[in-house]
């Protein structure tokens, strides 16, 4: 009698353990999930040349706007036009991307661009999460410029 509760509960923390696992793949720095952030990126500077504000506002993650206000970032943008004028080009300069795949899926893409304006240049960084509707958003957002200590 033992001997089966022994047994049955050695099977019992078997299954319990299966269903509690996590299958799981990685993969960094892809072309292909580099391709796929900066699909998003393009379409945000095309917003950016045809001021279309509101509409890139869409493009950050709710995350993004627990740390910051939607006036805060229209203060930012407003700045940055002010002092660096119109976007002329945008280059990725430098990416990092970290995807995973399985039962707990998630996207970790990091892209700088060395963008060109019509009174200067600027380093802008984007940090974009994939959201549990599979969408990439951008949580973070860093511009620097040389330009804006003048």
């Amino acid at each position: 009698m033992k001997a089966h509760f022994i047994s049955y509960g050695l099977v019992g923390a078997v299954l319990s353990g299966l269903t509690a696992c996590h299958f799981n793949s990685s993969r960094l720095n892809s072309e292909q999930d580099k391709a796929i952030a900066d699909k998003l990126m393009v379409d945000y500077f095309s917003n950016q040349k045809s001021n279309q504000t509101q509409t890139n506002m869409q493009l950050f993650s709710s995350r993004f706007w627990q740390v910051a206000s939607r006036d805060e970032m229209n203060q930012i943008f407003k700045k940055r036009d002010e002092v660096l004028g119109q976007l002329q080009d945008a280059s990725l300069e430098k990416w990092q991307t970290k995807v995973t795949s399985g039962t707990k899926p998630s996207g970790e893409y990091q892209l700088q661009y060395k963008n060109t304006y019509t009174k200067g240049e600027a380093i802008e960084t984007f940090r974009l999460e994939r959201e549990a509707n599979d969408s990439l958003k951008i949580v973070y957002y860093n511009i620097n410029s040389k330009e804006f200590l003048r």
